[in-house]
């Protein structure tokens, strides 16, 4: 029983990452980019290491992802004065840009999940879903 809930969410996770992908593509967003950005901008000046701990990243790809984010102007990073090894980030105008195509692409992919289920049905599904994030975190 665990084995296939935990099979479903992860196929439904794959799904997802490669929905966003593509449509993200023509953007020259890959990989976790678009996750570095959107939690940038709901929380200004965050580090690296709090992305990294909040997703389960790796420091490296949340560096990277950071990096070409910046590139494109999507990001500005600081050095953080409290630690001259870390780097604060921040949205950029540009960056601000990408945050309503980013969340339209997960938006559209949130529907497709629940397509056919009533409000109830949502509700419910989302209430379960909930409670495993609770539990997988204990």
């Amino acid at each position: 029983m665990e084995q296939s809930v935990l099979s479903y969410l992860l196929r439904i996770n794959r799904q997802r990452v490669r929905a966003m992908k593509a449509e993200l593509a023509p953007y020259g967003y890959t990989g976790t980019m678009h996750m570095v950005l959107l939690h940038t901008f709901h929380n200004p000046g965050v580090n690296q290491e709090e992305i990294c701990c909040f997703f389960g990243l790796d420091k490296t790809g949340v560096a990277r992802d950071a990096r070409k984010l910046e590139e494109m102007g999507h990001l500005r990073r600081e050095i953080d004065p409290e630690n001259r090894r870390q780097y604060k980030l921040f949205v950029t105008e540009e960056g601000a840009k990408m945050v309503p195509v980013v969340r339209e692409i997960g938006d559209r992919f949130a529907r497709k999940l629940t397509e056919g289920l009533s409000a109830e049905e949502t509700e419910n599904l989302l209430a379960i879903l909930e409670k495993a994030v609770e539990n997988s975190a204990k």
